[in-house]
């Protein structure tokens, strides 16, 4: 973790978040239930900044850093992609599996949900460092607007990937409602083994 200093000037070591997603997937709302006080997931965004907030997860803390939550459009994307990622400790993909399930179109670009998630996927996969591929996380959102959502659907969403280009940043999902706290909370945990 490196140092940053807070308005007060003191002193905190800290982690990055380079979160991406397409539209409406769940960035800004799993921001705001790990804890960013500035995260509004009533505003759609192109870009907003947010202030460094700290996650305390049973006693233990973890400072964020200062970052910015994008939109999730096609040139956003691909105008922040390497900018957001070059000094971020952990990638975020958030892909809203009920759109995903249904292969629900754009309203913008009329295209499928699931080429555009490809797309995207393999873009990420293409422009970064094989070291890196190991801080990518996929979190599937949106969990609570299926019946019967469970860890079947993780497994699905892994074999639809299998033998792509991309299946290597596919190995860490992580299903969950990013309106639960408690979830997001418990996923974070895992992936920032704290």
């Amino acid at each position: 973790m490196s140092n940053f200093k807070d308005w007060f000037g003191r002193t905190f070591k800290g982690k990055r978040i380079a979160m991406m997603g397409l539209k409406g997937s769940g960035k800004t709302q799993f921001l705001q239930s790990l804890g960013c006080p500035t995260a509004n997931p009533n505003v759609i965004s192109q870009t907003e900044k947010y202030n460094w907030f700290k996650v305390t997860y049973l006693e233990k803390t973890i400072y964020i850093k200062a970052g910015v939550d994008r939109g999730g459009g096609l040139e956003l994307f691909k105008a922040s992609f390497n900018k957001a990622l070059l000094k971020s400790d952990w990638l975020f993909i958030m892909v809203d599996i009920q759109k995903y399930i249904s292969n629900q179109l754009d309203d913008e670009s009329h295209e499928p949900y699931k080429q555009q998630l490809f797309a995207r996927l393999d873009y990420i996969n293409n422009n970064i460092p094989h070291v890196f591929k190991d801080k990518v996380y996929i979190i599937l959102t949106h969990a609570d607007l299926l019946p019967n959502a469970s860890s079947e659907l993780i497994n699905d969403f892994q074999r639809a990937t299998k033998e792509k280009p991309f299946e290597v940043l596919t190995k860490n999902c992580y299903l969950l409602n990013a309106k639960d706290k408690r979830q997001v909370l418990d996923v974070f945990k895992r992936i920032a083994q704290i």
